[in-house]
């Protein structure tokens, strides 16, 4: 673009957005946001808390309870991990 070249304008009219709404809703989309993102957080915390329990549970004792516990412990965590990052959406089912 030369500096001779004007660009296009919108002939000078006013922007029909009032600062305060904008401010407001831009601030509660970040709030929305991160508190989803530290909800996802802790929710995959939590499945990989139930996932290593659960394997650990199934390798460290001895018998068929401790690796059928073990594992749907584990297969508990696999689902919370599933839901927090939005793969499966068991939630929308239940409204």
């Amino acid at each position: 673009m030369d500096a001779t070249e004007e660009t296009a304008t919108d002939g000078g009219a006013a922007p029909g957005i009032d600062q305060e709404v904008l401010y407001a809703t831009v601030y509660a989309a970040t709030r929305e946001a991160m508190l989803g993102t530290v909800a996802t957080v802790v929710y995959l915390v939590l499945a990989a808390f139930f996932v290593f329990g659960g394997v650990d549970l199934a390798i460290s004792n001895s018998g068929t309870g401790s690796i059928v516990w073990g594992s749907w412990v584990s297969m508990v965590g696999v689902v919370i991990a599933a839901e927090a990052t939005g793969v499966t959406s068991l939630s929308s089912r239940f409204r």
